[in-house]
């Protein structure tokens, strides 16, 4: 019953989740559970224990009236988290430029080769631009930085405010980072990512 339960709950999750982050349900609306339910076709309890690891997550909150709303991002806090990222980002992917085996540089050009037409599926795509940037982290090599990024939890805010550029222009930066990695230059590659994460930044400023 309970690995049931568990399983009913992560399909419950993963949908929920995806309507999150496609912003089918738009932040700040409360939603009630009933409706909730009807919308993902599933139980109260079910229900419930998706609920509970997205707050965990930080995507959606419950109201005063036990409403499920997802949470709204405000600038300052996307601008804290890129100024982050940049500072962790940057020494990592000049570590990993330096130091990562050549399996690990074709798998972050991998990454990329289902887009080579044009990244299509916004959603799809974010889901790779994370992989994208952990793969350069977690290679790194530096376990305290790794323990750092990883603890900071960036990517929940990130995924709720989506994309705010072409997504050609964020896959094209990727493929010069992977450029840059590719020929150990490890000075281009920092200065690429934090051109990159910059841009970022400037598109909601």
């Amino acid at each position: 019953m309970i690995d049931q339960a568990e399983e009913c709950s992560e399909t419950v999750y993963s949908k929920f989740r995806k309507l999150v982050i496609t912003k089918a349900i738009l932040p700040g609306t409360p939603i009630s559970q009933t409706k909730l339910s009807q919308l993902l076709d599933t139980n109260v309890d079910c229900l419930n224990l998706a609920v509970k690891k997205l707050r965990m997550e930080t995507l959606v909150t419950l109201n005063s009236n036990k409403e499920i709303m997802v949470r709204e991002v405000g600038t300052k806090e996307i601008i804290d988290i890129l100024d982050c990222r940049i500072a962790l980002e940057t020494k990592a992917i000049d570590l990993f430029t330096k130091s990562a085996p050549q399996a690990r540089i074709d798998d972050l050009r991998n990454l990329m080769v289902p887009f080579e037409k044009g990244p299509q599926n916004a959603y799809v795509f974010q889901k790779i631009y994370r992989i994208f940037h952990e793969l350069i982290v977690h290679n790194c090599g530096n376990d305290l930085l790794i323990k750092l990024f990883m603890q900071s939890k960036f990517w929940p805010s990130l995924e709720l405010l989506g994309f705010t550029r072409p997504l050609i222009e964020i896959l094209q930066e990727h493929l010069d980072i992977v450029s840059a990695i590719h020929n150990r230059d490890a000075n281009k590659a920092a200065d690429l990512m934090q051109q990159h994460l910059e841009q970022c930044k400037f598109s909601i400023l």
